[in-house]
């Protein structure tokens, strides 16, 4: 006998009203715990369920056109807003680590988003923005991670370990900030490689889990979803090290003191 695959079943507005009620519950274990939470719950759905609606109206207008010209403008929004975000959760100052933050996302989006859609998928054509802007989605959501992870890093240890970096510039040593780049390095992937090592065992994916409930035969979906993985990991390798090289760059004086 062979599966029948259907396509994604619709969820009605008024089902999906009623399933919001169950947010009443953590609602009534803030209030009873006294968590201070309501509010920001609140607040954290209604902006969720607004952003997310505008943006499935855009995408769907954006599906219909298929302009190569508001694939990259929208690409350029989810870029630039994913760099901001990065440097805003990572305490870092804005004009000085952003350009570096910019050119690690674009250089990301450059080598793994054509090799996904043009090399693998092998979609006509490459940029169609059915698959150009939710993959497009994911490498930069992973990276954004992994930046933050890795700036976060990079300033604590800047800060803790001052006499050390001291001592090796002292010492005359070549690259005195090499280690310190090589421990935020290791800091950002290392989510990203124990994820990898433990998807399908522990937990399934969601592009896989979704591509199913759309309709997907599951060895298709897990496809899809082994090519993503190797994306997400190789943006976020090339994101992070640009990132990292350039923020060295500016987080120096010509005499190698730190600013």
């Amino acid at each position: 006998m062979t599966a029948t695959i259907s396509h994604a079943i619709d969820l009605r507005w008024s089902a999906m009203a009623g399933f919001y009620l169950l947010l009443l519950i953590p609602l009534i274990l803030f209030q009873r715990w006294q968590l201070g939470l309501s509010r920001t719950l609140i607040m954290s759905v209604l902006r969720m369920t607004l952003q997310l609606s505008v943006v499935g109206i855009y995408l769907h207008t954006l599906f219909g056109w298929q302009s190569f010209g508001l694939n990259l403008v929208w690409l350029t929004v989810m870029a630039l807003f994913a760099s901001y975000t990065i440097c805003k959760r990572s305490n870092v100052n804005l004009f000085r680590v952003i350009p570096a933050v910019i050119c690690g996302q674009v250089i990301a989006l450059s080598v793994a988003l054509p090799a996904v859609l043009a090399g693998v998928i092998q979609v006509s054509p490459w940029w169609q923005a059915q698959y150009m802007i939710p993959i497009a989605g994911m490498l930069l959501g992973n990276s954004l991670t992994a930046n933050v992870l890795a700036l976060s890093r990079w300033g604590s240890l800047l800060k803790e370990n001052h006499q050390e970096y001291q001592y090796y510039l002292t010492m005359g040593a070549p690259n005195p900030a090499q280690p310190f780049i090589r421990t935020a390095f290791k800091a950002a992937l290392a989510p990203q490689l124990a994820s990898m090592a433990t998807l399908g065992i522990v937990s399934l994916p969601g592009m896989m889990t979704g591509q199913i409930l759309g309709g997907a035969m599951p060895l298709v979906a897990v496809k899809y979803q082994l090519v993503i993985m190797v994306a997400i990991f190789v943006s976020g390798v090339l994101s992070v090290a640009t990132t990292l090289t350039l923020v060295k760059r500016r987080s120096f004086d010509a005499y190698g003191n730190v600013l």
